[in-house]
């Protein structure tokens, strides 16, 4: 990595995180619990704006690498999660800012078709990224989980656009390591401060939205340059967790967008009373195996019969776990309530 964009990037996130930290407690920017919280005290929110400082000192050492689309996109959706960490905004209203956002993300992607075709592949692309920023919202309530999620897919991603090569045995880059890496800063940072019994931030929208919109950028340009797509499997554990709990939630036909207690990660927490950290730690190690299976026990290009019975297989197998918990958390709160 260029060594100055890296310092400038640990320095400016560093003091921007401490800068953030200060006025946020002398001005009021906390969340303050509620009967859906994992958290008990007031905390403060919103600290996921050294995110968007990593962005911008990325492009400030490397104006022309990330394309127009993708930035007004994310400079976008950020924005919009930020005024919501400081002032509630309507679902519907946020929702049609991901949307567009995320529209502006798939717009300058690089697919291989055109016509009908290519609309009905952004759509999808489109409705998959928000239900991805969406998720990753939630995943801000318990302490640590978001970061170590986020540590492990970047450093993955990072990997891979280092290692990976064509048939021919030329190397395959679908994005500028620098700019990963530039994203994985904000986040350590961040886990200084939240990684701990008593959090001292929470990521907020603006982080926790704009950490999905890269990783959701990042993974679509994977996808796309490789072709193969057991690389989805990445982040498939909190991926099925929020997947499946969204499902059940239609099914119920309950608001998916109000924040819950139906993941099991929360569920964990409030009924078996697991410690968050534990819980952090839990998905992460979980999440680990899987990607040290796909990035190391697997072809690196699969046939797509492969790739997509494998799939099916983890698929099957995390729906059967999701079922087992589900009515386990449900027998002991059954049993609490006696």
């Amino acid at each position: 990595m260029n060594l100055t964009l890296l310092l400038s990037t640990i320095s400016g996130c560093s003091l921007g995180a401490v800068v953030f930290l200060r006025l946020a407690q002398k001005y009021g920017l906390h969340d303050h619990p509620n009967g859906r919280s994992s958290h008990r005290q007031p905390t403060v929110t919103g600290m996921g704006i050294i995110v968007v400082l990593g962005f911008l000192i990325y492009l400030l050492w490397q104006p022309f690498e990330l394309q127009a689309n993708f930035v007004i996109g994310f400079l976008l959706l950020t924005t919009i999660s930020f005024i919501d960490d400081i002032y509630f905004l309507k679902h519907s209203f946020r929702l049609f800012f991901q949307v567009l956002a995320m529209a502006f993300m798939v717009l300058q992607l690089p697919f291989q078709s055109s016509g009908l075709e290519a609309m009905v592949l952004g759509s999808a692309a489109v409705i998959f990224g928000v239900g991805v920023l969406n998720a990753y919202n939630f995943m801000d309530g318990v302490n640590g989980m978001l970061t170590l999620h986020a540590l492990l897919v970047l450093g993955c991603l990072l990997y891979l656009n280092e290692t990976l090569t064509d048939a021919a045995g030329q190397a395959i880059q679908f994005t500028n390591s620098n700019f990963i890496i530039a994203i994985i800063v904000p986040m350590a940072i961040f886990g200084f401060f939240n990684f701990r019994k008593h959090a001292l931030a929470f990521i907020g929208d603006v982080g926790s939205i704009g950490i999905a919109f890269i990783t959701v950028y990042l993974m679509y340009s994977l996808l796309l340059h490789t072709g193969n797509y057991t690389y989805l499997l990445l982040f498939c554990i909190f991926g099925a967790d929020a997947g499946l709990t969204v499902i059940y939630k239609l099914i119920l036909r309950e608001n998916i967008f109000v924040p819950h207690r139906d993941f099991l990660f929360k569920k964990m927490a409030h009924i078996a009373r697991v410690p968050h950290l534990s819980i952090s730690i839990y998905y992460f190690l979980a999440q680990l195996v899987i990607n040290l299976l796909v990035l190391f026990a697997f072809p690196k290009t699969p046939k797509l019969s492969t790739q997509m019975a494998l799939l099916f297989i983890i698929v099957v197998a995390m729906v059967a776990v999701y079922i087992y918990f589900q009515n386990e958390f449900a027998r002991r709160k059954s049993g609490r309530q006696k």
